[in-house]
């Protein structure tokens, strides 16, 4: 299934909307995509058409609704709802994937809800939502009916973040492929664990660095070196795209979990001594157990068998 066809149609086009296209269609019907990719941003917490902003009464009081980066808004059932500036799409969900090895990012908004978690591997068999009228919307219609506004907003961006038209990929005519970038879990090296979901990949271990790209919720990375600051502990990586990069953890809130290397205890490898009637095996450097407890500074040794 493909995310425009028989069910839907253009209500506006790329040229008009200059950012994205709306696709009219049956109020809580399945989206999915054209492909494989990972989600990498959800918002799932507005009520179908409760939560509804008419998009022209927005426009004449958003000023006067703006608290910071929240807007305190009435909805089209008069009940105020508050909306942070990047949530005034509604329930969404955002996917990435790659084209010919360009990475691109398509974020389908105005969700009555949402079907998937950030962090999800999807494919063209994936619900990801259910078409709805969450966030601003606009209609003729009646403000009294359910799917009042209802509709799809699709935005694609390519990895410079520059919007591209979406038409072919929601005809299905370019299909997106999910490529990991995670490294694997490695016990016997340093590792960071991703708990935000998501953070910047820096060229320098600077906020104001060149933005390289990001790294998402429960990704697991090998640290390559460690930098401190008074807000941030950097982190260097290698992506299994070959991205090399620094990410950072905040000191006020835990964005990563180090995971420390594995203590082996296999015993450290020592050229035997020969005693004559014993062979020095190795002396522990700690106390651990050797399939037996040594403490730090034992010896291990075996006697000979008679000759």
């Amino acid at each position: 299934m493909i995310l425009l066809g028989s069910e839907r149609s253009v209500t506006q086009n790329y040229a008009t909307h200059k950012t994205a296209e709306d696709y009219s269609g049956s109020h809580l019907s399945p989206i999915k995509i054209s492909g494989t990719g990972k989600v990498t941003r959800v918002v799932n917490h507005y009520q179908v058409h409760e939560d509804s902003i008419n998009y022209n009464d927005y426009l004449k009081n958003q000023y006067n609704w703006r608290d910071g980066d929240y807007y305190n808004c009435v909805s089209i059932t008069g009940k105020t709802v508050r909306f942070h500036k990047n949530e005034l799409g509604g329930n969404c969900v955002e996917v990435e994937g790659y084209i010919g090895g360009e990475l691109y990012h398509y974020t389908m908004f105005h969700m009555a809800s949402t079907n998937v978690q950030v962090g999800d591997i999807v494919n063209s068999d994936t619900i990801l939502g259910y078409q709805g009228n969450t966030g601003l919307v606009d209609s003729s219609k009646s403000r009294t009916d359910i799917t009042y506004g209802t509709h799809v907003h699709m935005e694609v961006k390519n990895g410079s973040g520059q919007f591209v038209n979406p038409r072919a990929f929601a005809l299905g005519e370019e299909v997106l492929t999910y490529v990991e970038q995670t490294n694997a879990v490695d016990t016997s090296q340093d590792q960071i664990y991703i708990l935000a979901d998501k953070v910047n990949i820096r060229e320098q271990p600077t906020v104001d660095s060149k933005d390289l790209g990001d790294v998402y919720h429960q990704e697991i990375y090998t640290i390559l070196d460690t930098k401190d600051d008074v807000s941030y502990t950097w982190y260097k990586i290698k992506t299994n795209l070959d991205l090399i990069g620094w990410v950072a953890s905040s000191k006020e809130e835990q964005w990563i979990e180090v995971r420390k290397k594995e203590q082996s205890s296999v015993p450290p490898e020592e050229p035997a001594v020969d005693l004559g009637e014993y062979l020095h095996l190795f002396t522990c450097p700690k106390t651990d157990t050797y399939y037996l407890t040594l403490q730090e500074g034992e010896s291990l040794y075996i006697k000979k068998k008679n000759t």
